[in-house]
């Protein structure tokens, strides 16, 4: 069977994006993507879901580099996929369980970075704390050394 591929106006067509922005999200996520013989690329009908979903967690807030930690999967859950290559041109949807999968994970990995950025968080502000203490007590030293001079300088 054959695949059926998209051109990059095509692309940028069904995404309703530009044609940068699907080069940037290429290039910065680092994906797959297909070129033929004469250089150009070419996307496949997978390569448009995935950029469908890229947009869809965009809209949702996500950063790109979040985003990026998933490419992986992605691609993984390509190679499951054996089904024939359809589209039609007026959308594509984004299949529900696909963002549910997606956003779970996010999720996830957003929770875990909270609790390394919650400890990060608690570090710090003892780190803040034990300067300010050092600071109070040089002030209170030199406040102390201050007084001696004084008592000293009046004799």
């Amino acid at each position: 069977m054959q695949k059926t591929i998209y051109s990059v106006s095509e692309a940028v067509r069904f995404l309703g994006i530009q044609s940068h922005v699907l080069r940037y999200w290429e290039e910065e996520l680092c994906l797959p993507i297909g070129r033929n013989e004469m250089g150009h690329r070419y996307y496949t009908r997978w390569d448009i879901q995935v950029f469908l979903s890229i947009r869809e967690l965009k809209k949702k807030g996500y950063a790109l580099k979040e985003i990026g930690e998933l490419t992986t999967l992605f691609y993984k859950n390509q190679a499951q996929q054996n089904k024939p290559e359809h589209i039609e041109t007026a959308a594509i949807p984004v299949s529900r369980e696909f963002m549910e999968i997606i956003s779970k994970i996010v999720t996830d990995r957003l929770q875990e970075k909270n609790s390394e950025e919650e400890r990060y968080k608690r570090l710090d502000e003892r780190i803040r704390n034990c300067q300010q203490f050092r600071r109070e007590t040089a002030a209170a030293l030199e406040k102390e050394r201050q007084k001696k001079k004084r008592f000293f300088k009046r004799k």
